[in-house]
Protein backbone atom coordinates (compact mmCIF):
# COMPACT_ATOMS: atom_id res chain seq x y z
CA UNK A 1 0.00 0.00 0.00
CA UNK A 2 1.78 3.46 -1.25
CA UNK A 3 0.48 6.34 1.62
CA UNK A 4 1.67 9.14 2.76
CA UNK A 5 2.67 10.38 5.99
CA UNK A 6 2.23 14.11 8.00
CA UNK A 7 2.41 14.64 11.47
CA UNK A 8 1.03 18.01 12.38
CA UNK A 9 0.21 19.51 16.42
CA UNK A 10 -3.52 20.36 16.71
CA UNK A 11 -4.41 22.94 19.74
CA UNK A 12 -7.35 23.81 21.01
CA UNK A 13 -8.43 27.10 20.83
CA UNK A 14 -12.22 27.97 21.58
CA UNK A 15 -11.54 31.15 19.86
CA UNK A 16 -12.67 28.95 16.99
CA UNK A 17 -15.58 27.74 17.55
CA UNK A 18 -18.90 28.27 15.86
CA UNK A 19 -22.49 26.80 14.74
CA UNK A 20 -22.58 26.40 10.93
CA UNK A 21 -25.87 24.95 9.72
CA UNK A 22 -26.48 23.71 13.15
CA UNK A 23 -23.59 21.62 13.37
CA UNK A 24 -20.82 22.35 16.68
CA UNK A 25 -17.20 22.99 15.28
CA UNK A 26 -14.70 23.07 17.62
CA UNK A 27 -11.54 25.46 17.22
CA UNK A 28 -7.92 24.49 16.77
CA UNK A 29 -4.65 25.77 15.73
CA UNK A 30 -2.99 23.19 13.27
CA UNK A 31 1.00 23.95 13.58
CA UNK A 32 3.86 21.66 12.66
CA UNK A 33 5.46 19.39 15.35
CA UNK A 34 8.10 22.30 16.36
CA UNK A 35 4.79 24.42 17.35
CA UNK A 36 5.31 26.38 13.86
CA UNK A 37 2.06 27.90 12.63
CA UNK A 38 1.00 25.53 9.10
CA UNK A 39 -0.34 27.84 6.57
CA UNK A 40 -3.64 26.00 6.15
CA UNK A 41 -7.83 26.59 5.90
CA UNK A 42 -8.32 24.39 8.28
CA UNK A 43 -9.34 26.18 11.42
CA UNK A 44 -12.16 23.72 13.55
CA UNK A 45 -13.86 20.18 13.21
CA UNK A 46 -17.26 18.73 13.50
CA UNK A 47 -17.67 16.02 16.12
CA UNK A 48 -16.56 13.22 12.63
CA UNK A 49 -13.03 15.26 12.62
CA UNK A 50 -12.32 14.95 16.25
CA UNK A 51 -12.83 11.45 16.27
CA UNK A 52 -10.70 10.84 13.18
CA UNK A 53 -7.88 12.84 14.66
CA UNK A 54 -8.38 12.27 18.54
CA UNK A 55 -9.72 15.47 19.38
CA UNK A 56 -12.31 16.77 21.47
CA UNK A 57 -13.64 14.69 23.87
CA UNK A 58 -10.60 12.61 23.45
CA UNK A 59 -8.12 15.33 23.91
CA UNK A 60 -9.21 13.67 27.89
CA UNK A 61 -8.25 17.45 28.98
CA UNK A 62 -5.24 18.15 27.65
CA UNK A 63 -4.87 21.38 25.32
CA UNK A 64 -3.05 19.64 22.36
CA UNK A 65 -2.33 16.52 20.22
CA UNK A 66 0.22 15.59 18.12
CA UNK A 67 -1.17 13.33 15.01
CA UNK A 68 0.18 11.36 12.31
CA UNK A 69 -2.18 10.65 9.16
CA UNK A 70 -1.67 8.57 6.30
CA UNK A 71 -3.00 9.63 3.42
CA UNK A 72 -3.90 6.63 1.45
CA UNK A 73 -4.97 7.02 -2.59
CA UNK A 74 -7.53 4.99 -3.78
CA UNK A 75 -8.13 3.82 -7.26
CA UNK A 76 -11.73 3.94 -6.70
CA UNK A 77 -14.62 5.08 -4.13
CA UNK A 78 -15.26 0.98 -3.57
CA UNK A 79 -11.84 -0.44 -3.12
CA UNK A 80 -11.03 -2.00 -0.01
CA UNK A 81 -10.53 -0.14 3.21
CA UNK A 82 -7.62 0.30 4.55
CA UNK A 83 -6.66 -1.52 7.67
CA UNK A 84 -3.72 -0.13 9.98
CA UNK A 85 -3.77 -0.98 13.57
CA UNK A 86 -4.27 2.07 16.31
CA UNK A 87 -4.82 3.99 13.49
CA UNK A 88 -8.96 5.69 12.81
CA UNK A 89 -9.73 5.41 8.68
CA UNK A 90 -12.26 7.54 7.35
CA UNK A 91 -12.61 7.27 3.35
CA UNK A 92 -13.03 10.61 1.54
CA UNK A 93 -13.09 12.29 -2.03
CA UNK A 94 -11.12 15.74 -2.41
CA UNK A 95 -12.45 17.31 -5.80
CA UNK A 96 -10.29 20.15 -7.38
CA UNK A 97 -12.75 23.15 -8.86
CA UNK A 98 -9.96 25.82 -10.23
CA UNK A 99 -7.44 26.60 -7.22
CA UNK A 100 -9.58 24.99 -4.87
CA UNK A 101 -10.10 21.52 -3.50
CA UNK A 102 -13.00 20.79 -1.34
CA UNK A 103 -13.93 16.95 1.09
CA UNK A 104 -16.54 14.85 0.38
CA UNK A 105 -17.95 12.54 2.63
CA UNK A 106 -17.84 8.63 1.31
CA UNK A 107 -22.36 9.61 0.71
CA UNK A 108 -20.93 12.45 -1.22
CA UNK A 109 -21.62 15.36 1.59
CA UNK A 110 -19.70 18.14 1.11
CA UNK A 111 -17.29 19.10 4.24
CA UNK A 112 -16.60 22.38 5.10
CA UNK A 113 -12.89 21.69 4.34
CA UNK A 114 -11.75 23.44 1.44
CA UNK A 115 -8.23 23.95 0.53
CA UNK A 116 -6.58 26.48 -1.70
CA UNK A 117 -3.31 26.47 -3.59
CA UNK A 118 -3.10 30.03 -3.62
CA UNK A 119 -2.96 30.25 0.00
CA UNK A 120 -2.54 27.02 2.13
CA UNK A 121 0.65 25.46 3.08
CA UNK A 122 2.38 23.50 0.02
CA UNK A 123 3.47 20.50 1.59
CA UNK A 124 0.19 20.16 2.54
CA UNK A 125 -1.41 20.19 -0.76
CA UNK A 126 1.13 17.82 -2.10
CA UNK A 127 0.50 15.34 0.91
CA UNK A 128 -3.16 15.45 -0.17
CA UNK A 129 -2.46 15.04 -4.13
CA UNK A 130 -4.28 18.45 -4.71
CA UNK A 131 -1.43 19.57 -6.98
CA UNK A 132 -1.82 16.48 -9.06
CA UNK A 133 -5.36 16.89 -10.09
CA UNK A 134 -6.59 18.32 -13.09
CA UNK A 135 -9.51 20.79 -12.34
CA UNK A 136 -12.65 18.82 -12.10
CA UNK A 137 -10.97 16.11 -11.21
CA UNK A 138 -11.56 13.60 -8.24
CA UNK A 139 -9.48 11.24 -6.06
CA UNK A 140 -10.88 8.63 -3.63
CA UNK A 141 -8.62 8.75 -0.04
CA UNK A 142 -8.53 6.93 3.20
CA UNK A 143 -7.56 8.97 6.00
CA UNK A 144 -5.83 7.10 8.89
CA UNK A 145 -4.62 8.72 11.93
CA UNK A 146 -2.73 7.92 14.93
CA UNK A 147 -2.84 9.94 17.96
CA UNK A 148 1.52 10.07 19.10
CA UNK A 149 2.26 10.11 22.07
CA UNK A 150 4.17 13.12 23.55
CA UNK A 151 6.87 11.23 25.77
CA UNK A 152 8.85 13.57 28.23
CA UNK A 153 11.72 14.91 27.04
CA UNK A 154 10.61 13.82 22.93
CA UNK A 155 11.77 16.66 20.48
CA UNK A 156 9.14 17.64 18.24
CA UNK A 157 11.22 19.19 16.13
CA UNK A 158 12.14 16.67 13.97
CA UNK A 159 8.59 15.94 12.35
CA UNK A 160 8.51 12.60 10.14
CA UNK A 161 6.86 13.77 6.72
CA UNK A 162 6.87 11.63 3.55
Amino acid sequence: MMSRKLRLLFRRNPTRDRLEKAIPFEGYEVLWPDGRPVALGLDAFCKHGQRLLGLGRHLAGAAERLVEMRFVPLPHRNADLTRLPGHRVRRLCLERVGRTGRLYFLDGTPTTVRFDLDRDEPVCLRWLGLTDLSDGERLWFDLAAQPIEQVAGMSLSSPRND
